[in-house]
C-alpha cells in the first residue's frame, strides 16, 4: 500500500509541477488575401502574435516595425519555414483584408510567413478577450503591447508585453522554441 501511495503521490507531484499549459484559442479568421486562417492550420510552427489596427498611431507602428525586423532576421537565419507572425486586428470594422494588405504593405512585411488577421466583430473579439486583450474604452480601442510567443503544439511559451521587442531577445526565444 506504501508504494502505492509513493507513486500516485509522485504522479500528482508531476502533474502539478507541469501544471495546465495555457494553450492559444481555437478560432477562424481572414487574412490579408480573405483566406480562411485557423489556429489548427497554424499548428505545427511557432507563432509570434501581435494585436494592432491599421489606423493606430501609438503602439501599433512600433510594434510591427519591431517586428517586420525580427522577421527578415528569422529569414536572414532560414527559421521562416517554421516560424509564422501573426497580427490580429483589434478593430475588425476598418481592418478589411485591403486595409490589412496596405498596412502589410507600409511595414515591408513578407506575406509569405505572415498573416494579418480580421473577421466578423464578434468572432475577432472572441479570440482577443482569449488571448486576455480587452479591445474598448468608451468609444476607442485600447489596448497594451501584447505579443505571445506559441509554440509548435500550440501552447502559450510566452507572454511579452515590451513595446521595444529587442529583436535579438525575441530572436532567442524562438530559437529555443524551435529547439
Amino acid at each position: 500500500m506504501k508504494g502505492l501511495v509513493a507513486a500516485l503521490a509522485v504522479v500528482a507531484l508531476g502533474a502539478c509541477a507541469r501544471g495546465a499549459a495555457e494553450t492559444m484559442p481555437p478560432f477562424t479568421l481572414v487574412d490579408q488575401s480573405g483566406a480562411a486562417v485557423t489556429s489548427d492550420g497554424l499548428r505545427g510552427r511557432v507563432l509570434v502574435v501581435s494585436f494592432v489596427f491599421t489606423t493606430c498611431r501609438d503602439a501599433c507602428p512600433l510594434i510591427t516595425a519591431q517586428l517586420a525586423r525580427v522577421q527578415a532576421r528569422a529569414r536572414a537565419e532560414k527559421l521562416d519555414a517554421r516560424v509564422r507572425f501573426v497580427s490580429i486586428t483589434l478593430d475588425p470594422a476598418t481592418d478589411t483584408p485591403e486595409a490589412l494588405r496596405r498596412y502589410a504593405a507600409a511595414y515591408g512585411i513578407d506575406l509569405a510567413s505572415w498573416h494579418l488577421l480580421t473577421g466578423a466583430p464578434d468572432d475577432v473579439t472572441r479570440v482577443i478577450r482569449a488571448f486576455g486583450l480587452a479591445t474598448v474604452a468608451g468609444d476607442r480601442i485600447a489596448h497594451g503591447s501584447l505579443v505571445v510567443l506559441v509554440d509548435a503544439e500550440g501552447r502559450i511559451a510566452e507572454k511579452r508585453t515590451d513595446l521595444e521587442l529587442a529583436p535579438d531577445r525575441l530572436l532567442a526565444s524562438l530559437r529555443k522554441l524551435l529547439g
